[in-house]
C-alpha cells in the first residue's frame, strides 16, 4: 500500500488516477461506498451465526431472515431513479442512508432479544435503506466525470465496497472474538448474545459514519449533485 502511491503517481496511465480521488464529491461517493460494504458484510455475516448459535435455529431459517434485506435492496433501487431525478443525489443518498441508520440501531436495541422475526424485519429496513444509497452515490460519481474517466470511478467505487467489507468483517469479527474470549465461549448463549450486541453496535456506528459522508454531497438537483455547481437545476 505505502509503494502503491508513490508507483501510480509516476505510471503514465495509472490503474488509479489519484487527482480523480482528491475531488471532493468522488472522495464523498467513496467513503459511502466503503460504509455500504461494511453494513453489508456486518448484517450477512455476523446475524446468521447470531441467530444460529443463540436460537440453535438452522442455517435455513437463519439465511431467511437476511435473505430480507435482498428484498429489500431491490424493491427501493427501482424507486431510486424517480427520486434522485426530482430530488438530487444528496437528499436520496441522505433518505436511504437515514433509513439504514434506523435498521441498524434497531437491530442492535434488538440484539440481547433474539428473535428470527425482528431481525428479518430489520434486516429488510437496513436493505431498503441501502437501495437508496449504493445507486445513486455511484452514479453520481459517474455523472461527475467525462466519459473517459467513467471507469475509473466506478472501478473505485467498487473497489472500496470491497474494501469496506474486508475492513468490516476484520473489525467486527475483533470485536466478537474479544466479547467471546471475555466470557463464557461461542457456546453459551449470554456470550454469543452479547458478543452480537456489540457488533450490532459497531453496525449501527457504521450506517452513522455512512450518513454523515452523505451530508458532504453537494445540495441541489441532479447537475448540481453530480458537478458540484451549489444550487443548480
Amino acid at each position: 500500500l505505502v509503494a502503491f502511491v508513490p508507483a501510480e503517481r509516476r505510471a503514465a496511465e495509472p490503474v488509479l488516477d489519484l487527482a480523480v480521488v482528491r475531488r471532493p464529491l468522488i472522495m464523498t461517493t467513496t467513503a459511502i461506498s466503503l460504509g455500504v460494504g461494511a453494513l453489508l458484510i456486518g448484517v450477512t455475516s455476523f446475524v446468521p451465526t447470531y441467530l444460529e448459535n443463540a436460537l440453535g435455529v438452522v442455517p435455513l431459517i437463519s439465511g431467511v431472515a437476511v435473505a430480507a434485506l435482498t428484498l429489500g435492496w431491490p424493491l427501493s433501487a427501482s424507486m431510486a431513479g424517480r427520486l434522485y431525478l426530482r430530488f438530487g443525489y444528496r437528499t436520496t443518498v441522505l433518505t436511504g442512508s437515514a433509513i439504514a441508520v434506523v435498521g441498524c440501531v434497531a437491530l442492535a436495541v434488538s440484539g440481547p432479544y433474539p428473535n428470527p422475526w425482528t431481525v428479518g424485519a430489520v434486516s429488510f429496513v437496513i436493505g431498503f435503506g441501502l437501495g437508496w444509497t449504493a445507486a445513486p452515490s455511484l452514479i453520481a460519481a459517474q455523472a461527475s466525470v467525462d466519459w473517459n474517466e467513467r471507469g475509473v470511478v466506478t472501478g473505485l467505487n467498487v473497489f472500496a465496497r470491497s474494501a469496506g467489507s474486508a475492513v468490516g468483517v476484520a473489525v467486527f469479527g475483533a470485536i466478537a472474538n474479544n466479547v467471546i474470549a471475555a466470557g463464557r465461549g461461542e457456546t453459551d448463549y449470554a456470550t454469543i448474545v452479547a458478543a452480537s450486541t456489540w457488533v450490532f453496535v459497531a453496525i449501527a456506528v457504521s450506517a452513522v459514519l455512512t450518513w454523515l459522508a452523505g451530508t458532504r454531497m453537494p445540495p441541489g438537483g441532479v447537475d448540481a449533485a453530480a458537478y458540484g455547481v451549489p444550487g443548480a437545476e
